[in-house]
């Protein structure tokens, strides 16, 4: 059997719960071997390694390094610039939760770094790796010329209640680099760029509460067509994405992280269902993709996705600055 790389997580939240099972998995590319928590979350990380045989179980993020071929960083935004930043310098191999950080500056220094000890560093967002966005792009041309496109991702936070009692969670915090623009909308955002390319303009029109918004409206500008994102999470509604052409339009009725089944509409009545995705979960696509380049050494990929990353992030802290929202790490 061939051996698999060598995979360590830092961090206990909700994403990695959702993830180490099939992270763990047999079906996974990655032996998941170290699993690095504060100290605080002890308990916690001792119970998931041990429910899914991860073998060690630290509090110390340099001993995980020396354990490991790849590191995974599922912590605070803020966190994300620091930590990547170590494990590069050590010659490892980067996945970064989204965003791949705070500002544009740091993700652009990032990504300098990685091909400068050329190793890898992929920013985990799931929505590009999946077959059913690959086959929006296909689809594109039968549209016609783009006019229009809309992007809903709202979901009512499990934690807003406790945000408007004064219990702010990081997802909340802008000292966190927390926001509903960072939290959601940068799907929105990832799955219009990975389209579309750089906008020439954005402006954010936000809900701001305690420094922080919690929902808001993005317009990008692009030459020839306008595109509208918005994201919340004080309040729900169903996820809604459509791109609007002069021959038909694509709909999605799914939220961005999953790219579920997609409906093309021509304008001569003729409807075409495609759903691709396999319901597999919905990080697969994207480990399995890191893997193969890792391990098939194909920069080329590396590069192009790190280009996404890096237009991504500058329309975030532009967006973030058309709103007048700060973060701590903001020159």
């Amino acid at each position: 059997m061939e051996q698999k790389m060598k995979l360590g997580i830092l961090g206990t939240g909700m994403i990695v719960k959702e993830f180490l099972p099939w992270l763990a998995g047999a079906d996974s590319p990655f032996q998941v071997q170290a699993l690095c928590s504060t100290q605080r979350s002890v308990p916690l990380a001792a119970e998931l390694c041990a429910r899914y045989h991860v073998p060690q179980c630290t509090t110390n993020y340099l001993e995980l390094l020396q354990w490991v071929d790849v590191v995974y960083l599922a912590v605070p935004n803020l966190q994300h610039t620091r930590y990547a930043k170590v494990a590069l310098e050590a010659g490892k191999h980067v996945i970064v939760e989204k965003p791949m950080a705070p500002t544009a500056a740091q993700t652009e220094e990032l990504a300098a770094l990685s091909r400068h000890k050329r190793v890898f560093l992929f920013e985990a967002l799931t929505t590009q790796y999946l077959e059913n966005y690959h086959k929006i792009r296909e689809l594109l041309p039968r549209i016609g010329t783009v006019k229009l496109v809309q992007c809903n991702f709202s979901q009512y936070s499990s934690r807003y209640d406790a945000f408007c009692a004064g219990q702010v969670a990081p997802s909340f915090d802008p000292n966190c680099a927390g926001g509903a623009l960072m939290d959601l909308n940068v799907y929105n955002i990832s799955y219009i760029v990975g389209l579309f390319g750089e906008p020439n303009r954005v402006n954010y029109a936000a809900n701001i509460d305690h420094g922080i918004d919690t929902s808001g409206i993005l317009t990008m500008d692009y030459s020839g067509f306008k595109a509208v994102s918005m994201a919340a999470k004080d309040c729900g509604a169903p996820a809604r994405y459509v791109i609007q052409g002069t021959k038909g339009y694509l709909l999605q009725k799914s939220t961005a992280n999953y790219c579920g089944g997609l409906t093309l509409h021509l304008n001569d009545g003729k409807e075409e269902h495609y759903n691709l995705n396999g319901g597999r979960p919905r990080l697969a696509a994207e480990f399995e993709a890191f893997a193969r380049a890792i391990e098939g050494g194909d920069q080329e990929l590396c590069s192009r996705m790190l280009d996404t990353s890096i237009a991504v992030s500058r329309v975030l802290t532009a967006a973030r600055r058309s709103a007048g929202i700060r973060f701590p790490c903001d020159q």
